[in-house]
Protein backbone atom coordinates (compact mmCIF):
# COMPACT_ATOMS: atom_id res chain seq x y z
CA UNK A 1 0.00 0.00 0.00
CA UNK A 2 2.68 2.45 0.96
CA UNK A 3 5.25 1.67 -1.88
CA UNK A 4 2.90 -0.12 -4.33
CA UNK A 5 2.38 1.48 -8.23
CA UNK A 6 -1.28 1.02 -6.86
CA UNK A 7 -3.39 0.38 -3.58
CA UNK A 8 -3.20 -3.61 -3.43
CA UNK A 9 -4.55 -6.57 -5.68
CA UNK A 10 -7.28 -5.43 -7.63
CA UNK A 11 -9.89 -7.73 -6.27
CA UNK A 12 -12.21 -6.82 -9.03
CA UNK A 13 -11.02 -9.51 -10.79
CA UNK A 14 -11.17 -12.10 -8.80
CA UNK A 15 -14.11 -14.05 -10.64
CA UNK A 16 -12.07 -13.56 -13.80
CA UNK A 17 -8.76 -14.93 -12.68
CA UNK A 18 -10.62 -18.15 -11.85
CA UNK A 19 -11.71 -18.25 -14.74
CA UNK A 20 -8.82 -18.30 -16.50
CA UNK A 21 -7.15 -20.98 -14.05
CA UNK A 22 -9.93 -23.00 -14.91
CA UNK A 23 -8.41 -22.95 -18.66
CA UNK A 24 -4.86 -23.16 -18.28
CA UNK A 25 -3.98 -26.55 -17.40
CA UNK A 26 -1.14 -27.74 -19.78
CA UNK A 27 -0.92 -24.73 -20.56
CA UNK A 28 1.55 -22.22 -21.48
CA UNK A 29 0.19 -18.56 -20.08
CA UNK A 30 1.53 -15.20 -20.45
CA UNK A 31 0.13 -12.29 -17.84
CA UNK A 32 1.17 -8.90 -19.04
CA UNK A 33 0.16 -5.76 -17.17
CA UNK A 34 0.50 -8.50 -14.50
CA UNK A 35 0.29 -6.05 -11.31
CA UNK A 36 0.81 -8.73 -8.20
CA UNK A 37 0.40 -11.45 -10.14
CA UNK A 38 -3.29 -12.38 -9.34
CA UNK A 39 -3.92 -13.92 -12.65
CA UNK A 40 0.00 -15.73 -13.10
CA UNK A 41 -1.22 -17.49 -9.50
CA UNK A 42 -4.71 -18.82 -10.82
CA UNK A 43 -3.13 -19.99 -13.94
CA UNK A 44 -0.36 -21.86 -12.04
CA UNK A 45 -2.87 -22.86 -9.63
CA UNK A 46 -4.73 -24.01 -12.41
CA UNK A 47 -2.24 -26.39 -13.93
CA UNK A 48 -0.02 -24.34 -16.40
CA UNK A 49 3.18 -25.29 -16.60
CA UNK A 50 4.54 -22.33 -17.78
CA UNK A 51 3.97 -18.71 -16.36
CA UNK A 52 5.19 -15.41 -17.52
CA UNK A 53 4.66 -12.35 -16.03
CA UNK A 54 5.49 -8.89 -17.29
CA UNK A 55 5.12 -5.77 -16.10
CA UNK A 56 6.56 -2.32 -16.12
CA UNK A 57 6.85 -2.11 -12.62
CA UNK A 58 9.50 -4.11 -11.08
CA UNK A 59 8.15 -3.70 -6.88
CA UNK A 60 5.22 -4.77 -8.56
CA UNK A 61 7.18 -7.96 -10.29
CA UNK A 62 8.42 -8.60 -6.87
CA UNK A 63 5.10 -8.84 -5.40
CA UNK A 64 4.27 -10.90 -8.03
CA UNK A 65 7.40 -13.38 -7.30
CA UNK A 66 6.52 -13.54 -3.69
CA UNK A 67 2.75 -14.63 -4.26
CA UNK A 68 3.43 -17.34 -6.45
CA UNK A 69 6.25 -18.33 -4.02
CA UNK A 70 3.44 -18.28 -1.04
CA UNK A 71 1.35 -20.43 -3.10
CA UNK A 72 4.15 -23.15 -3.61
CA UNK A 73 2.09 -25.54 -0.93
CA UNK A 74 0.09 -26.28 -3.76
CA UNK A 75 1.42 -28.89 -5.97
CA UNK A 76 0.45 -27.25 -9.24
CA UNK A 77 1.89 -23.97 -8.29
CA UNK A 78 5.39 -25.20 -7.43
CA UNK A 79 5.42 -27.77 -10.79
CA UNK A 80 4.91 -24.37 -12.90
CA UNK A 81 8.00 -22.53 -14.28
CA UNK A 82 7.50 -18.61 -13.28
CA UNK A 83 9.71 -16.21 -15.09
CA UNK A 84 9.64 -12.34 -15.17
CA UNK A 85 9.90 -9.28 -17.45
CA UNK A 86 10.42 -5.61 -16.64
CA UNK A 87 9.41 -3.71 -19.60
CA UNK A 88 7.20 -1.95 -21.32
CA UNK A 89 3.83 -3.88 -22.30
CA UNK A 90 3.68 -3.02 -26.31
CA UNK A 91 7.52 -3.69 -26.65
CA UNK A 92 7.50 -6.87 -24.86
CA UNK A 93 4.96 -8.10 -26.59
CA UNK A 94 6.59 -7.20 -30.20
CA UNK A 95 10.08 -8.67 -28.94
CA UNK A 96 7.84 -11.98 -28.22
CA UNK A 97 6.32 -11.98 -31.24
CA UNK A 98 9.85 -10.97 -33.01
CA UNK A 99 11.58 -14.37 -31.93
CA UNK A 100 8.16 -16.31 -32.60
CA UNK A 101 7.25 -17.27 -29.03
CA UNK A 102 3.85 -18.02 -28.55
CA UNK A 103 1.26 -18.67 -25.76
CA UNK A 104 -1.70 -21.22 -25.28
CA UNK A 105 -3.55 -18.29 -23.02
CA UNK A 106 -2.71 -14.67 -23.36
CA UNK A 107 -4.18 -12.20 -20.74
CA UNK A 108 -3.81 -8.69 -21.03
CA UNK A 109 -4.78 -6.42 -17.78
CA UNK A 110 -3.73 -2.82 -18.36
CA UNK A 111 -4.39 0.35 -16.22
CA UNK A 112 -6.61 2.70 -17.20
CA UNK A 113 -6.33 4.61 -20.53
CA UNK A 114 -8.96 7.74 -20.28
CA UNK A 115 -8.42 9.47 -17.29
CA UNK A 116 -10.52 12.32 -18.82
CA UNK A 117 -12.90 12.08 -22.15
CA UNK A 118 -11.11 13.78 -24.25
CA UNK A 119 -8.15 10.57 -24.17
CA UNK A 120 -11.25 8.12 -25.25
CA UNK A 121 -9.87 8.13 -28.57
CA UNK A 122 -6.27 7.49 -27.79
CA UNK A 123 -7.67 4.75 -25.51
CA UNK A 124 -9.24 2.89 -27.91
CA UNK A 125 -6.38 3.10 -30.26
CA UNK A 126 -3.86 1.97 -27.36
CA UNK A 127 -6.66 -1.06 -26.97
CA UNK A 128 -6.90 -1.69 -30.73
CA UNK A 129 -2.73 -2.08 -31.13
CA UNK A 130 -2.48 -4.30 -27.93
CA UNK A 131 -4.92 -6.70 -29.13
CA UNK A 132 -2.83 -6.75 -32.82
CA UNK A 133 0.15 -7.56 -30.02
CA UNK A 134 -1.54 -9.97 -28.33
CA UNK A 135 -3.10 -12.09 -31.26
CA UNK A 136 0.69 -12.08 -32.64
CA UNK A 137 1.86 -14.60 -29.74
CA UNK A 138 -1.28 -16.64 -29.38
CA UNK A 139 -1.28 -20.04 -30.95
CA UNK A 140 -3.77 -20.95 -33.19
CA UNK A 141 -6.69 -22.53 -30.86
CA UNK A 142 -5.09 -20.29 -28.06
CA UNK A 143 -7.01 -18.28 -25.45
CA UNK A 144 -6.94 -14.03 -25.53
CA UNK A 145 -8.52 -12.38 -22.44
CA UNK A 146 -8.43 -8.89 -22.37
CA UNK A 147 -9.77 -6.16 -20.26
CA UNK A 148 -10.57 -2.52 -19.35
CA UNK A 149 -10.85 -0.71 -16.55
CA UNK A 150 -11.52 2.69 -18.30
CA UNK A 151 -14.83 4.11 -16.87
CA UNK A 152 -15.09 6.55 -19.90
CA UNK A 153 -14.64 3.28 -22.57
CA UNK A 154 -18.30 1.87 -22.73
CA UNK A 155 -18.76 -1.89 -23.26
CA UNK A 156 -20.24 -1.55 -26.61
CA UNK A 157 -17.13 0.36 -27.65
CA UNK A 158 -14.03 -1.58 -25.85
CA UNK A 159 -15.55 -4.57 -27.57
CA UNK A 160 -15.91 -3.41 -31.05
CA UNK A 161 -12.23 -2.17 -31.14
CA UNK A 162 -11.03 -5.70 -30.49
CA UNK A 163 -13.67 -7.30 -33.04
CA UNK A 164 -12.18 -4.95 -35.61
CA UNK A 165 -8.38 -5.02 -34.83
CA UNK A 166 -8.94 -8.86 -34.81
CA UNK A 167 -10.78 -8.84 -38.38
CA UNK A 168 -8.23 -6.73 -39.53
CA UNK A 169 -5.52 -9.35 -38.98
CA UNK A 170 -7.62 -11.77 -40.68
CA UNK A 171 -8.13 -13.53 -37.32
CA UNK A 172 -11.84 -15.00 -35.77
CA UNK A 173 -11.96 -14.45 -32.42
CA UNK A 174 -15.13 -16.91 -30.85
CA UNK A 175 -16.09 -15.05 -28.02
CA UNK A 176 -17.18 -17.48 -25.27
CA UNK A 177 -17.34 -15.28 -21.99
CA UNK A 178 -17.93 -11.12 -21.68
CA UNK A 179 -17.23 -9.93 -18.05
CA UNK A 180 -18.24 -7.21 -15.88
CA UNK A 181 -18.00 -6.94 -12.49
CA UNK A 182 -19.06 -9.38 -9.68
CA UNK A 183 -21.99 -9.81 -7.91
CA UNK A 184 -20.32 -8.08 -5.11
CA UNK A 185 -19.51 -4.92 -6.85
CA UNK A 186 -23.06 -3.45 -7.74
CA UNK A 187 -23.23 -0.18 -10.05
CA UNK A 188 -25.06 2.21 -8.85
CA UNK A 189 -23.97 4.87 -11.80
CA UNK A 190 -22.94 4.66 -15.16
CA UNK A 191 -19.36 5.61 -14.51
CA UNK A 192 -18.94 3.00 -12.27
CA UNK A 193 -18.84 -0.05 -14.80
CA UNK A 194 -15.80 0.28 -15.78
CA UNK A 195 -14.67 -3.41 -15.77
CA UNK A 196 -14.54 -5.17 -18.93
CA UNK A 197 -13.65 -8.71 -20.19
CA UNK A 198 -13.58 -10.34 -23.26
CA UNK A 199 -12.60 -14.27 -23.65
CA UNK A 200 -12.38 -15.43 -26.81
CA UNK A 201 -10.72 -18.34 -28.40
CA UNK A 202 -8.34 -17.38 -31.35
CA UNK A 203 -8.30 -19.04 -34.76
CA UNK A 204 -6.76 -18.37 -38.02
Amino acid sequence: VVHGQKTGHFLDQRENRRLVGERSASSRVLDVFCCTGGFSVHAAAGGATEVHSVDLSQPALDTAKRNMAANHDRPAVAAARHAVTCGDAFEVLESIASRGDRYDVVVIDPPSFASRSDQVDRALRAYAHLTRLGLAVVRPGGMLVQSSCSSRIDEQAFHRTIRESAGAQGVVLTEWRRTTHAVDHPIGFAEGAYLKTLFATVSR
